[in-house]
Parts: C-alpha cells; structure tokens; sequence
C-alpha cells in the first residue's frame, strides 16, 4: 500500500522540478539578453597619421564607439634636428568626438620655416565622455 503513495509523491516533485525548471528558463534567458557587455574605448576608438609631404602629418581619431569620447593627441615637433639650433616644441589638441565622428589634427611644421623638422613623440588617447546633468 505504501509503495502507490511514494510513486505519487515523486511524481509530484517531479512534476513540481519540471515546472520550475520550464519556467524559469524564460526569466533566465530574459536577463542573459539585458546584459549587454560593454565594448572597452581601446577597442572601438581609432588613431592614424597620415603623412603630408612637406606640409606636416594629420593625426586622426575616429570613434567607432557606441558613446560620445574626449580625446587628446599630443606630439613634439623638432625643429632643425641634429643641429646645434635644434629647437623642440610640444604641441597638443583636445576634443570631443561623438558617435561615428572622427577628427583630424594638423601637425605642422610651420614654425620650422625653411629649417628640417621632425615630428614625433605622437600620442593619443580617449576616454568615454562624462554624463552631463
């Protein structure tokens, strides 16, 4: 008599574990798919430079991020290099770049005049731009 009442009683816990395993994967999965990772700044934002010739290298950032960036490039322009006139001089630009812009940074060798010049010491960086109030 006993053993009818045992198979009753794990058929209803069975039951009760399918249930709750068949309802709570939605919810699982519901959660999984509002988690969405975060793509890190050093992965979506862009540098190049581009050689001009004789008038200078354009320093360009692209943001292919999904958040507006603050961005910087900074680079030392050397002027008659090798030389005992030779003359460093540090130059940088700051900017903001929205989602899918880019900006492109002049550096030029304008105060050089007719002396060689090298450019160098080129860098950059980006970081998400604060949320305003």
């Amino acid at each position: 008599m006993s053993r009818p009442h045992h198979r009753a009683r794990w058929a209803r816990c069975a039951l009760a574990l399918f249930a709750l395993t068949v309802l709570a994967a939605p919810a699982t999965a519901a959660r999984k798919k509002k988690v969405k990772k975060k793509t890190p700044v050093s992965v979506c934002a862009h540098f190049d430079q581009i050689d001009r010739d004789a008038d200078g290298v354009d320093l360009v950032v692209a943001n292919r991020c999904e958040i507006k960036l603050s961005c910087a490039v900074s680079w030392t322009l050397t002027c008659a290099p090798d030389t005992a006139k030779a003359n460093r001089i540090q130059r940088g630009s700051a900017f903001e770049l929205d989602t899918g812009g880019s900006q492109t940074t002049l550096a030029a060798p304008a105060e050089c005049g007719n002396d060689g010049w090298v450019i160098d010491d080129v860098s950059w960086s980006c970081h998400p731009e604060p949320a305003r109030p």
